[in-house]
């Protein structure tokens, strides 16, 4: 097989030129609610297809825990003693079992198709377009030009595949199912054919629940169809459509046979529409959704490379893969986010039970995968999220009641997005200590409030869940320090084990990841309660509620700085940092949130700068790589975001042939959360924006001097409709809508010599730095600026 083709590459895409020989390396499509990994050499390829709802039932019922909230003296007063291990073992042994993971993602099933041979193969490549959605694998043969496309439908709920031949040859292949299902997963499985029709059914082997598969061939341009066994035979066709469609199934004795019934009508109902049709409708969804944005960091034709090319580089930021990466991660978060976020897998997996079970990991992955949602201008793929969240919160106040007998809400750390009972118990991983999960997975829901102004939204589904979890904090801060400040205790920062001294070991404290006073824990508290006064205040609600949340944050405690100068992890005076650890939850208050800045606390702000620099890396994972760069950015450290840029594009080989991340250096287990949140990231090194203020370039590196960014979003409720940089001349252009009237500061920390508005009219500057903006109600501004 030669390397060379003629294919097009697309506008807006990548293209590989080398077969993938597993699922990890393959090409991605999807709708949110079913996806599908293509893979294979061209006369053998193979097709897993997957569905957002396909977790394996691990447990025959919803575990539920002990009440242990009457144990929750005994364990602060261990853990004021610094006996913080006996405390964790003592939460986890009340618990009522051990660690119990949640129920695990898989593939539904793989579709095999097999071609009949040819003496010459030529011309291959495989690509995808992310504007439509569109996985197309081609080749030269005997038969002329080979294409074989694939989308799945946003309008149609539908994977469509098309395979056509620009030669008169008419086309012969084989279709079959290998279920992958892993042995003792199922008490039962079912591969069937029906004329045109090849089907697959499961049930699961803890609960009555399965699912069940179809696929219907079609010949538009005539054909056979046979059926041969578990093989469907397709002979003289000049054009193949193959439709699949996949259903949960929730009692699977009863409903398997009138849910492949009802899929097969379904596939019936839109046979007779041709591709292009099917195609065009789907695009009108997808497309519009991807196209509101757009990176140019690089000339086009240096980003028209094949990947296995692109993912080769010298020592300098490789700026045409990161201009594809951004598009790329935008593709992935749109194409897995549908009634469910994306997940650790985003919505592709091609084993069954993958590494932690492929689940929404609360404590930093989901948390990165959808931050890039809201000033990615994505809500309708934000809105899985919203909803997942939403369905889980009657499980956060089981756990804040049978945890600690504290009314409102607790999250667990991980979700299927079934339940989410916290169950991961364990004396080394006490992650039921947590105390910040949930005011950090409301984040997202607040922030597009913020970009929105949409009130409604606010009030109906924002404000009763965190009132919620100001109900928990009201009951559960109980306790206090010396200087009469709130105790966080028990605490967790994720995943780390603060440092003791070997003196106080000597006197019986313990290390252990349980802990008193974690950074973020207090950080996330602190943000909530600024938040529901500020909001509230502005909309003239809660006002009898808006005191008592003031005295609470009145009674937060600080932060604090150790030795070093750095911000500590854990704010107790005992409990020293552990710097070598993938997480950097401690720097929460600098990213996600925005409390710690240079304006307003440029004491703890230098410290946050401090503690970054010393933070090492541990086992390298992606997600720590991002967050790091993440916080980097906010920090206004330019290189410290191209040296975790580096690693994650060119040094840790994290990046697979189809552009998809991995979770460790050397493409080790297939994970989405790097891929996701990268756009974040490129956003927020080219503009930071809180309510009233837009500050362009605060980390722009050095190596991208020149560029344009489209469609971002700013909280404030501005959108950035166009942004260019040329950092050489020292220009910058930006056009601005507002969806109100208001003023906003637009700073650039670079230095303003000169700027202008779109009538040309001199624009007063605020120390030298800022420029101050009025905008009306959904006009465009345009400003220019002269950097001095």
């Amino acid at each position: 097989m030669t390397s060379q083709s003629n294919h097009r590459y697309p506008e807006r895409g990548i293209v590989s030129k080398k077969p993938a020989d597993q699922w990890q390396e393959a090409m991605i499509t999807g709708n949110g609610e079913l996806g599908a990994l293509i893979f294979g050499q061209p006369l053998e390829e193979t097709i897993i297809f997957n569905h957002e709802k396909l977790y394996e039932p691990l447990h025959g019922q919803i575990i539920q825990n002990n009440n242990m909230s009457p144990y929750l003296g005994e364990i602060r007063e261990l853990m004021k003693e610094g006996k913080f291990r006996d405390a964790a073992e003592l939460f986890s042994n009340k618990s009522g079992h051990p660690l119990l993971f949640t129920d695990a993602y898989h593939p539904a099933f793989a579709l095999k198709l097999q071609m009949s041979n040819c003496d010459r193969i030529c011309d291959y490549d495989r690509s995808i377009n992310f504007e439509t959605g569109e996985v197309t694998v081609s080749w030269s043969d005997d038969r002329g030009r080979v294409v074989r496309k694939q989308f799945v439908s946003r309008e149609d709920h539908v994977s469509v595949i098309s395979l056509t031949t620009t030669s008169n040859e008419e086309m012969s292949l084989e279709l079959s199912i290998d279920d992958l299902v892993l042995e003792g997963s199922a008490r039962e499985k079912h591969i069937s054919t029906d004329e045109r029709f090849l089907a697959f059914s499961c049930a699961y082997a803890k609960t009555k629940k399965g699912y069940a598969g179809g696929t219907v061939v079609i010949t538009p341009m005539g054909g056979h169809v046979e059926v041969h066994g578990k093989t469907l035979t397709v002979s003289e066709a000049k054009e193949v459509i193959l439709l699949t469609k996949i259903k949960p199934i929730d009692d699977y004795d009863q409903q398997a046979p009138s849910t492949l019934a009802s899929i097969k009508k379904a596939l019936k109902a839109i046979s007779s529409k041709e591709y292009v049709e099917l195609l065009t409708s789907h695009i009108r969804i997808h497309g519009e959704w991807f196209n509101r944005m757009s990176l140019t960091i690089c000339d086009r034709e240096d980003t028209q490379k094949p990947t296995e090319e692109l993912l080769v580089s010298d020592q300098s930021l490789n700026k045409a893969l990161l201009q594809q990466m951004f598009d790329m991660g935008r593709y992935v978060f749109i194409s897995s986010s549908g009634s469910y976020p994306p997940n650790l897998v985003g919505l592709w997996t091609g084993e069954w039970r993958p590494a932690w079970n492929g689940d929404f990991t609360t404590d930093a992955n989901v948390n990165l995968a959808v931050s890039g949602g809201g000033i990615g201008n994505m809500p309708e793929a934000l809105e899985g999220y919203f909803q997942l969240i939403e369905k889980i919160v009657p499980d956060w106040r089981i756990n804040a009641q049978t945890f600690f007998g504290c009314r409102g809400v607790l999250a667990g750390s991980k979700t299927d997005g079934n339940h989410n009972i916290h169950t991961h118990f364990d004396v080394d991983w006490p992650l039921g200590f947590w105390t910040a999960g949930a005011q950090w997975l409301m984040l997202p829901f607040y922030e597009w409030y913020q970009i929105s102004g949409d009130d409604a939204f606010f009030i109906q589904r924002v404000l009763p869940i965190m009132k919620e979890i100001a109900l928990f904090y009201e009951d559960f801060l109980t306790e206090y320090n010396d200087d009469g400040t709130f105790m966080f205790i028990p605490s967790y920062s994720p995943e780390n084990t603060p440092r003791i001294s070997n003196d106080l070991q000597k006197e019986g404290w313990q290390p252990n990841q349980a802990s008193i006073n974690a950074t973020m824990d207090v950080a996330a508290a602190r943000e909530l309660f600024t938040s529901l006064i500020v909001t509230c205040q502005e909309l003239g609600i809660e006002r009898e509620s808006i005191p008592k949340w003031k005295d609470m944050l009145a009674n937060m405690p600080d932060y604090a700085i150790n030795e070093d100068g750095a911000l500590k992890e854990w704010i107790h005076p005992q409990l020293d940092d552990e710097y070598d650890h993938r997480h950097v939850s401690h720097l929460y208050p600098v990213w996600p949130g925005h409390e710690v800045n240079p304006e307003v606390t440029p004491e703890w702000f230098e410290a946050s700068k401090v503690a970054l620099e010393k933070r090492g890396r541990e086992n390298y994972s992606a997600h720590g790589v991002v967050h790091c760069a993440l916080v980097a950015a906010r920090q206004k450290n330019a290189d410290r975001v191209v040296d975790n840029l580096k690693l994650l594009l060119q040094e840790g080989d994290y990046i697979h042939s189809s552009l998809v991340t991995s979770h460790n250096p050397n493409r080790d287990i297939y994970n989405v959360d790097a891929s996701c949140s990268l756009p974040t990231l490129v956003m927020e090194m080219l503009a930071y924006t809180s309510p009233g203020l837009i500050e362009l370039l605060p980390a722009v590196p050095e190596e991208i001097r020149k560029g344009v960014i489209t469609g971002m979003r700013a909280r404030g409720q501005v959108v950035i409709e166009k942004l260019e940089w040329d950092l050489g001349a020292g220009d910058v252009n930006v056009y601005l809508r507002s969806l109100k009237k208001q003023e906003v500061t637009v700073r650039l920390r670079q230095g303003i010599e000169k700027a202008w508005n779109s009538e040309s009219e001199t624009i007063f500057i605020h120390n030298n730095t800022d420029l101050s903006i009025h905008l009306n109600k959904d006009e465009e501004r345009y400003i220019k600026i002269k950097l001095s």
